[in-house]
């Protein structure tokens, strides 16, 4: 087939997966517990790949891109909001991923977005090098045109017969290069930024809290893991404060979303050991929970089996 439709369940899958595919290295949080539903189908056109991805739940991103490739993002259907460093995105904002530095967004409810791949030997050739903030608004249109073209090049991709011949190969970089030259037109606000340097996205006041309260729990003891309290006063501000920080940016409070990210660095671990080589038992405790039965209701809960359904499965 010319265009693959794949569908993920879990967080750890699609982290896989878009390693894999785009060259991303993500961190995905899942904040709202059960099948997240994420759907993507992926086009290829000769170093141009085109993502339509659909996606549901909230769910928090990190993502780096390795190499030196180009990667551009808008969302072009959500009922939902779409948060970037804690500032809302709208539906004439798109988002660069700039090498080696961090792309921070929350996803709110159901989505439908595009993202565009362009391979690193396309960027050399276009010498196309994005500076700037990661985040910008775009003029409608523009965005505009490159939907309907990239539709367009997918409906004509999905019809075709999977072929090898000289003439479907060059109708491929035919519309390659249509998609290229309307994209161009949207990369102009970050080719023709001022600064040389990559400056980050701009950050809200609550995000930068959340950012610096994460910085503190990965590096704290576990009395600093275990008791929000003590969080807070080495942030230097009440728990109000903190847990309004997380509210407004994540929706939820910070010893819930630090008890996730533990429930998630316990998949991930549970995925990479082999059964014979540890207990479900041990790996809680080294991520900080104590109380087994509790940790698996929690962990089925979320992920829709048990630790050690996970680790029985594991590699």
């Amino acid at each position: 087939m010319n265009s693959d439709c794949v569908r993920f369940e879990t967080f750890d899958e699609i982290e896989m997966f878009w390693f894999e595919t785009m060259g991303i290295s993500p961190s995905l949080t899942q904040l709202t517990a059960g099948p997240l539903n994420f759907e993507l189908r992926a086009e290829d056109f000769e170093g141009v790949t085109l993502n339509w991805v659909r996606s549901e739940g909230r769910q928090l991103w990190r993502d780096v891109l390795e190499g030196d490739g180009l990667h551009i993002g808008y969302m072009i259907e959500s009922e939902g909001t779409v948060l970037s460093s804690g500032l809302e995105v709208g539906s004439k904002d798109a988002l660069v991923w700039h090498p080696g530095q961090e792309t921070d967004y929350l996803l709110h409810g159901p989505l439908l977005s595009l993202e565009i791949s362009v391979s690193e030997d396309l960027v050399d050739v276009l010498g196309w090098t994005p500076r700037g903030a990661p985040l910008r608004r775009i003029p409608g249109e523009r965005l505009n045109r490159l939907t309907e073209v990239c539709r367009t090049a997918s409906r004509w991709l999905r019809l075709q017969e999977v072929s090898d011949s000289p003439e479907f190969r060059n109708q491929k970089r035919m519309w390659r290069d249509h998609v290229l030259e309307v994209l161009s037109e949207v990369l102009m606000p970050w080719m023709e930024a001022q600064s040389v340097s990559v400056s980050a996205i701009p950050a809200s006041r609550q995000h930068k809290i959340v950012r610096s309260a994460e910085t503190v729990f990965e590096l704290g003891e576990d009395d600093v893991q275990g008791d929000i309290e003590t969080l807070a006063g080495q942030l230097g501000m009440s728990k109000r404060k903190l847990y309004y920080a997380f509210q407004s940016t994540l929706g939820i409070g910070p010893r819930r979303y630090f008890e996730l990210r533990r429930l998630h660095a316990l998949r991930r671990e549970l995925k990479r050991l082999h059964k014979d080589d540890c207990t479900v038992t041990e790996l809680a405790h080294a991520h900080g929970f104590t109380q087994l039965g509790r940790v698996a209701g929690l962990y089925k809960t979320h992920f829709g089996e048990t630790p050690s359904e996970t680790l029985r499965r594991s590699v």
